[in-house]
């Protein structure tokens, strides 16, 4: 072989070997490749699962954070203080109890995937709850009562994972619920559902499903808004009627109208209804009684006894004032000192005080028995405080009224107009609370009991002739002389008792269902669930000046009442109540109050 030829093999047999060499480079890395996309590919189903998982676990500590808060709130109901160890349940992060409402949370993460040792023992399920603040790792929610707040956790076997850790993949989640004050802000909660019926004032007999009703020529102006509850839509036949029915001429003005299900309006003339009521709104908080689970304000007890002899009190009648100390007030016979049960008339201008500076140390306590009655031309002062109307003798066939004011008397408290117009009040307020001689807690003087007199459910609110004015402010619960419990019920200014309806209550303020639908009762006096909110004019100016809430239950209705045209009631004010009735040519001018109702809730806060 030549010596080119010997050149020529060898070239081969290198050529052969690199390219030998190559191919298995090629081989290598192909493997190393694959290896590493099959890992990238396993590690992205793992992280892609671990979210799944977290996604899970999120629902699960939702669930039981909110579950555990829940329980908690229907244990300590709107009224009772969230006290750890006696009516709440608190821990620090730790396993789940075996009873009480954290338990219960466990429970409901149960039912959403994580348990304890869940997932062959991968799971942890951890759960804290307190009174103390602030929550650990949450911002500062103001007025928090009580807090829970759970934590999940998953670990997951290593697959492809562990080519490049030896450090599992553990999926979890935490969150946090509280108990807090929401504030309730609305004008007008009007809250009669179809079933409900009561006389209507059109005297049309019984009417069914009625949540507003206006007469000839009245004006609402509802800054707050508007929610009905009634889902009777118009162009039905009585006893039921549409949710709101206008008769004659009407202006509504209000940034919504909120009605529940097909309820509708039934126009009989002209209106104008700015913000245009909608319906189709499902069930919820926003048409239930906001008061429901307050019980009611309790009554002031070991009041001294203070008998009027034939029913009038004989005040100043010349330029000052005659000082009424706290107490109960009944009318009596001159001769006999029998109790009567009809009202007390004052004659002069009075103040209701023990004459001290604050009065009564900031917050008086009076019971009327019978109702009362102010004189024309008189000054009539209500100190801050609590004011008890306590049932009145009927009044051909009727109920007796609870307040009359007289022909151009003045009804007013302590704080005075700002502006011409009622301003929140910086004293304790006031609250009248209208009732019978069976209200809880109510004690009743012994010259009444012993007589065997028992005084039936007065006309709640107040009624009056020409030219009266009024101005009340509602309780405020930042002034710290109104009791305990009354804080609860701060800014209402008028509260008409839950028995006084159709509708059983039950003591807690809620709707007795142990009848298997609501319980309904007959009153004694038909009529009586009605409240009479007088509107007056002075001079061409509103006269009726109002601040804070006024309540009347369910199948009850409140009825603003003016004489001629331009009477009003106006203020920062908020109505509750079954229905309410706007007589001929009378003015509702409500804008929302500034420290309004509250009511206590629940909500995910993390």
């Amino acid at each position: 072989m030549s010596r080119t030829d010997l050149l020529s093999a060898a070239k081969a047999t290198g050529k052969a070997r690199r390219q030998a060499t190559q191919k298995g480079q090629v081989i290598v890395m192909s493997t190393l490749a694959l290896t590493l996309l099959f890992g990238v590919v396993g590690l992205a189903v793992e992280v892609g699962w671990a979210l799944y998982i977290r996604t899970l676990a999120q629902s699960a500590t939702d669930a039981a954070a909110l579950g555990a808060a829940s329980h908690a709130l229907s244990t300590i109901g709107q009224s009772a203080a969230a006290v750890c160890g006696v009516s709440v349940q608190c821990q620090s992060m730790a396993s789940c109890p075996g009873s009480g409402n954290i338990q219960s949370g466990c429970l409901y993460a149960g039912q959403n995937g994580f348990s304890p040792g869940g997932e062959n023992g991968n799971q942890t399920m951890r759960i804290a709850a307190g009174t103390s603040l602030p929550i650990p790792g949450v911002s500062n929610i103001p007025g928090v009562i009580y807090w829970t707040q759970a934590s999940a956790k998953q670990s997951m076997p290593q697959l492809f994972s562990s080519l490049i850790s030896k450090v599992g993949i553990t999926s979890g989640a935490k969150s946090t619920a509280a108990i807090y004050p929401h504030p309730i802000t609305q004008s007008l909660y009007l809250l009669n559902r179809s079933s409900d019926c009561f006389a209507s004032l059109l005297n049309l007999g019984v009417v069914c499903g009625e949540d507003f009703l206006s007469l000839l020529g009245s004006k609402v102006t509802a800054r707050g808004g508007i929610y009905m509850a009634s889902a009777n839509s118009n162009g039905i036949g009585l006893p039921n009627v549409a949710a709101a029915t206008i008769i004659g001429s009407a202006q509504v003005t209000s940034p919504f109208t909120y009605i529940m299900g097909n309820g509708g309006v039934n126009t009989l003339g002209s209106t104008t209804w700015s913000g245009a009521p909608q319906n189709g709104f499902a069930d919820g908080d926003n048409f239930r009684d906001p008061m429901r689970g307050k019980g009611q304000p309790p009554v002031p007890r070991g009041l001294a006894d203070h008998p009027v002899p034939g029913g009038v009190i004989a005040a100043n009648l010349l330029g000052g004032t005659t000082v009424l100390p706290p107490g109960n007030y009944y009318a009596t016979n001159p001769l006999t000192g029998t109790p009567l049960g009809t009202p007390i008339t004052v004659l002069g201008n009075t103040t209701f005080s023990d004459g001290n500076n604050p009065p009564c140390g900031g917050f008086c306590n009076y019971v009327f028995y019978g109702g009362l009655v102010t004189g024309a031309l008189t000054t009539t002062t209500f100190a801050p405080g609590r004011y008890v109307f306590a049932g009145a003798q009927p009044v051909s066939g009727g109920p007796g009224v609870a307040l009359m004011a007289g022909v151009n008397s003045v009804v007013k408290d302590m704080t005075p107009l700002v502006g011409g117009q009622a301003a929140q009040n910086t004293d304790a307020g006031e609250i009248f609370i209208y009732t019978d001689t069976n209200y809880p807690g109510l004690q009743l003087p012994a010259a009444i009991r012993n007589a065997g007199l028992s005084l039936p459910q007065v006309t709640a609110g107040f009624q009056g002739g020409l030219g009266f004015s009024v101005t009340l402010h509602g309780l405020n619960a930042s002034n710290s002389a109104v009791p305990d419990e009354l804080q609860n019920f701060s800014p209402v200014l008028f509260w008409q008792d839950q028995a006084n309806t159709t509708l059983s209550y039950k003591p807690d303020g809620s709707l007795d269902l142990s009848c298997g639908s609501i319980c309904t009762k007959t009153l004694s006096v038909p009529g009586s669930q009605q409240m009479i909110i007088g509107a007056s004019q002075v001079l061409g100016h509103p006269s009726v000046n109002l601040y804070g809430t006024i309540y009347s239950p369910r199948a009850a209705w409140v009825t603003l009442l003016g004489v001629v045209p331009g009477d009003t009631v106006r203020g920062p004010l908020q109505i509750i109540s079954g229905s309410l009735q706007m007589a001929v040519n009378t003015t509702l001018d409500v804008s929302p109050v500034s420290n309004p109702m509250t009511r206590m809730t629940v909500s995910l806060i993390q």
